[in-house]
């Protein structure tokens, strides 16, 4: 696949020219910074070193793009990598840290969760951080802040612990809310591709890191060395996005001046959240993405303690874990490109929802001797997170309504998550086993099934860039990006 940037688009800047409103921003970001001014302002300088002083020909002008489509391809490849090495290895290392740190049930449980409050609150400053300094800007100061939640994870304590983990949840809410509009904004007819290209390498994230947390534990010490560890991929990922940054810059230009010249003005038009609220199409996707989120953390924050309790041993447990990223990996680039290809995404919607039941089904009957077949049902279930980033980008429909789609949905939507992890420690410890935790995770992944249902129908259509209400919903016809 070829990948040019001379296509049109919007800015890597598309959420300073306003995704939110200034009262909205006044009321609820003032006094909030999750990142310093003075972090962004010195990335700002640093990713501006290597900018060439000299305009190219026009055959190094068409060498350049295409070189800048694949270095930005690659920093959002290596961005997404990073998602959720810190999540996917905690689970695995659960009782480790529980011992060699002497936690409380109550940390114990709190941990799995942790990453699900920070991302739901966390991740709307992106949009007002964004609209101040740059999305390109504000994803480069999410993997430093990323970087050093990680390294202050290796503190071998539980403050140590607790800061760590919310630092770098902090910086994965920012990127989580950005990557899909960096998307929108770089590839806006790959979205499918794209999308899958970047939800296969969360996915190979995650297999990574269940599948070597035990063995990092005891190569580099103990469970504080293994999550210390993901500092080191956090460090590549901020300086290749670093070194993307000319010719990002490059095509915001090219971009800027193109609306310049179709429309007189470079100011696009933006969709204030708090319009978002009475769109029916907005609740249905935090709904579904909710749903999905909270099914996906109670996986990896408690599947592995399950097994264990059940008589498994721990790298046994992560080996299981890792084997459900292993079969979502392929998946998570599969069904993007087939979502935006489809008219309707229900179907696939149904399907996924049902055979993620099953996999919880699995787990009730025989978590042990079926434990491997549960871990491929789950694994091809767990496609319903590809599917909804997809359905984010084909419903936004615009650069500015993807954005303001992402920012809703995710936040709202990792609020309702957060109860997940939650209720299935607080249940399972509380009646010493696991059967009902299991039977209500098997209704919240069918519910998420038929909610992303109805968001995946065309009826639904996309987020006009004119408001979020459900009046100014564009129909399908102008919902599924050119063919990829």
């Amino acid at each position: 696949m070829t990948i040019s940037l001379d296509r049109p688009g919007t800015r890597d800047t598309l959420i300073d020219d306003g995704l939110l409103e200034d009262e909205l921003i006044e009321n609820e970001f003032v006094g909030s910074e999750f990142i310093g001014n003075g972090l962004l302002a010195n990335l700002e300088t640093l990713e501006r070193l290597g900018e060439p002083t000299i305009p190219a020909e026009p055959g190094e002008q068409k060498q350049q793009h295409l070189a800048g489509g694949a270095l930005i391809l690659a920093g959002i490849i290596l961005v997404a990598a990073n998602l959720r090495l810190g999540v996917s290895s905690t689970g695995p290392l659960l009782d480790q840290l529980r011992d060699r740190l002497h936690l409380g049930a109550g940390v114990v449980t709190l941990l799995p969760t942790l990453w699900v409050v920070i991302f739901a609150f966390a991740g709307p400053a992106g949009s007002w951080l964004a609209r101040r300094h740059g999305a390109g800007s504000v994803l480069a100061a999410s993997l430093a802040v990323l970087v050093a939640g990680s390294a202050v994870r290796g503190i071998p304590d539980v403050p140590g612990l607790l800061a760590g983990s919310v630092l770098a949840g902090t910086g994965i809410a920012l990127a989580n809310v950005l990557l899909p509009v960096v998307v929108r904004t770089y590839f806006p007819h790959r979205i499918g591709a794209v999308t899958g290209i970047y939800s296969t390498m969360i996915a190979l994230g995650s297999t990574v890191a269940a599948g070597i947390a035990v063995p990092l534990s005891s190569t580099l010490g103990g469970p504080s060395g293994g999550l210390e560890f993901w500092t080191l991929p956090a460090l590549a990922g901020l300086a290749l996005w670093l070194v993307s940054h000319p010719h990002r810059r490059r095509h915001d230009r090219t971009v800027a001046a193109a609306a310049a010249a179709a429309s007189g003005t470079a100011q696009q038009q933006h969709i204030p959240l708090k319009s978002l609220a009475k769109s029916k199409l907005a609740w249905a996707m935090t709904v579904a993405f909710g749903l999905q989120s909270m099914s996906g953390y109670v996986v990896m924050g408690w599947i592995p303690t399950v097994l264990h309790d059940h008589g498994m041993s721990q790298a046994t447990a992560g080996t299981v874990l890792s084997v459900t990223f292993a079969v979502n990996a392929p998946l998570s680039f599969i069904v993007p490109l087939t979502a935006a290809r489809l008219r309707s995404q229900r179907p696939l919607a149904l399907a996924l929802g049902v055979v993620f039941g099953l996999g919880f089904v699995t787990l009730m009957v025989a978590p042990v001797s079926l434990a491997y077949l549960a871990a491929v049902l789950i694994g091809v279930g767990m496609a319903a997170f590809p599917l909804v980033l997809t359905m984010i980008g084909l419903r936004g429909g615009t650069p500015e309504g993807t954005a303001a789609l992402s920012a809703f949905s995710q936040s709202a939507g990792y609020l309702i998550a957060a109860l997940g992890p939650i209720m299935f420690g607080i249940l399972g410890h509380a009646l010493h086993s696991w059967t009902i935790p299991l039977g209500i995770m098997v209704a919240v992944v069918l519910a998420q099934g038929v909610v992303a249902a109805y968001v995946g129908s065309p009826k639904r259509g996309t987020l006009a860039a004119s408001g979020g209400d459900s009046g100014s919903m564009a129909h399908s016809g102008s919902m599924t990006p050119a063919a990829n």
